[in-house]
């Protein structure tokens, strides 16, 4: 047995050799693919990340243009509402003291009035201050409507705010 391995012992070596080396060789080939593979898979990989960065990034520079918008929207309402706020305690101040003016008036016309028709005729009820009662009152008119158009304006301006908070 001996004699016969050693005859057979090249050919035997030599398979041994060219199977290893195939074997080998043949390891090396899907190893290779593999790792191309792999790389072309993180490229692809690294690109899509890039890209959704990119796409909330450009979401959020959106989002804080709008949050800086609504901002100044809400400044701009607020100093807007302040306003006609004032406009109308100013126009309620008013409407008041007219009415102070209108009572004094007429307390005034109708005291003339009884003096002139104590006093001897020296004028009608009608003609003493009368007239000046009616301008009192078309102010007195005017700005309960300039009043009651600010109030109308400022919850309209209330009613538009209001979702948005």
């Amino acid at each position: 047995m001996s004699a016969l391995l050693l005859k057979l012992s090249p050919y035997l070596a030599a398979a041994v050799l060219i199977f290893g080396g195939g074997w080998y060789a043949g390891g090396l080939q899907p190893k290779a693919a593999l790792a191309r593979l792999q790389a072309a898979n993180w490229q692809t990989q690294a690109e899509e990340e890039e890209i959704v960065v990119k796409a909330v990034q450009s979401q959020l520079e959106k989002a804080r243009a709008v949050a800086a918008n609504n901002v100044q929207t809400l400044e701009k309402l607020s100093a807007e509402n302040a306003q006609i706020a004032a406009d109308r305690d100013g126009t309620l101040t008013r409407v008041r003291r007219l009415e102070q003016l209108l009572v004094v008036a007429s307390r005034q016309a109708v005291s003339g009035a009884a003096v002139s028709q104590a006093g001897g005729g020296q004028g009608t009820p009608g003609t003493g201050d009368a007239p000046g009662i009616a301008p009192i009152e078309g102010l007195l008119v005017a700005a309960a409507g300039e009043c009651e158009q600010t109030a109308n304006q400022l919850n309209a301006l209330i009613a538009e705010i209001e979702p948005q908070l």
